[in-house]
């Protein structure tokens, strides 16, 4: 997966199918988004008069199960590892596959402008045909295949993941914290859950101000990121992120803890904002929020719309 499949999705998928709004909520940037499948109600509905559930990958849901109750549909085909299985009938039933298969028997022309069929308006319907589905979408829109509107992929990429997908699509081994990385998470986890008002007070704007970075600790590889979530577990144990929308939302229960996750999806510019962590920072953020003499009498509570207010 690391060495092979994710860098072609990074080179020709990733540009359009990498962020929250991406075609058919389809996100390619990590092995959870294609688990997740294939999703097609659009995230931004200009014509929406009520609040959708919102669907962040790793957040709203964590299985493929729970993600399909959500209106998503599987895009892999089996990817159960099982002999048993015949790598055709693999490909036969996988979405993914039909899309890049279709856009190798239609090639896209190399010279001149795109045919007429091929719409790149904003609000171009959004088709997002499931597996039983296909054979009508691949007759009805025969240059629709995948990469949509860009060059076919190559032969070498065109193999590379149609190999990985007769064989299962299996999911890559998990990452492991770099040790540097794993001493600066306990620490700084320690820090933001101390007990005292203060402490608490100070997490808490910490928090509501990092919650959208990519965390990078000081002497550590330069593509591994955390992001500060809430959780309902403590520090030393899988971390299980409350789901809410905004980060003053009311956590909905008493207690919960600042944690640190890693951040194993591909890195779109769009929404990389990174801040650094390091041993420096945790004393200057010791200096400026708990040092000081002042007193915090209460600790605000998450009623609206004060919660909203920093002062």
């Amino acid at each position: 997966w690391l060495e092979d499949v994710q860098p072609v999705l990074e080179q020709r998928c990733v540009v359009c199918h990498g962020c929250y709004d991406a075609p058919c909520q389809l996100k390619l940037s990590s092995y959870a988004g294609l688990v997740r499948g294939a999703n097609p109600v659009k995230v931004y509905n200009g014509s929406r008069i009520k609040v959708a559930q919102p669907t962040r990958l790793f957040i709203d849901a964590t299985t493929e199960s729970e993600w399909q109750a959500m209106g998503f549909h599987n895009i892999i085909g089996q990817h159960k590892e099982s002999s048993e299985i015949d790598p055709a009938d693999r490909l036969r039933e996988s979405v993914l596959y039909r899309m890049l298969r279709l856009k190798q028997l239609n090639p896209q022309p190399r010279t001149g402008a795109l045919p007429a069929s091929i719409t790149l308006s904003l609000d171009r319907k959004q088709v997002c045909a499931a597996q039983e589905g296909m054979a009508k979408f691949e007759r009805k829109n025969p240059l629709w295949g995948m990469p949509y509107a860009m060059p076919n992929l190559s032969d070498e990429e065109y193999r590379t993941l149609i190999t990985w997908l007769a064989e299962g699509g299996q999911a890559p081994e998990a990452t492991a914290n770099s040790a540097d990385a794993e001493r600066q998470l306990v620490r700084w986890e320690a820090f933001l859950n101390g007990t005292t008002s203060r402490e608490r007070l100070m997490s808490r704007y910490v928090y509501e101000h990092l919650f959208l970075g990519h965390l990078h600790f000081a002497d550590t590889p330069d593509r591994e990121f955390y992001r500060l979530v809430r959780s309902y577990t403590p520090p030393g144990v899988p971390i299980n992120e409350i789901p809410k929308v905004r980060p003053f939302d009311d956590p909905g229960i008493a207690e919960f803890w600042y944690r640190l996750r890693r951040y194993d999806a591909s890195i779109v510019d769009k929404s990389h904002v990174v801040y650094p962590l390091s041993k420096q920072k945790l004393e200057r953020y010791r200096e400026l929020f708990l040092e000081p003499d002042y007193e915090v009498a209460e600790v605000p509570d998450y009623v609206m719309p004060e919660a909203a207010n920093p002062f």
